[in-house]
């Protein structure tokens, strides 16, 4: 259908909807959609991922992570070979271990 004032094109959605009596009948309220018309802002609800999965996390979790799992080229290392690389207590290293993969795991969902 289109409009003769704005030459916009727009769309009816019909649907068949069942009733108290369990047959479906023709949707009488029918919603109408302007494919012409602009989004509002404020509806959309638009997740941009980051570029890189390791942006969002801090430098320590970054490092904490990598070193853990051996990513980026670099060997699998132990909590206890962590902790003297970095002189931190393990129990730092844990925590920023555990809030990284968090982070990670809540982009990933």
């Amino acid at each position: 259908m289109t409009n003769a004032e704005t030459g916009a094109t727009t769309t009816v959605m019909s649907s068949f909807w069942p009733t108290e009596d369990g047959w479906p009948y023709p949707d009488t309220n029918r919603e109408v959609i302007d494919l012409d018309s602009e989004a509002d802002d404020d509806l959309l609800n638009v997740r941009v991922p980051p570029k890189h999965f390791f942006d969002t996390l801090d430098p320590l979790e970054r490092q904490v992570i990598a070193g853990r799992f051996g990513l980026a080229g670099a060997p699998v290392r132990t909590m206890k070979q962590l902790r003297m690389d970095t002189g931190l207590p393990v129990a730092d290293l844990r925590q920023a271990l555990g809030s990284g993969l968090d982070k990670l795991r809540i982009q990933l969902t």
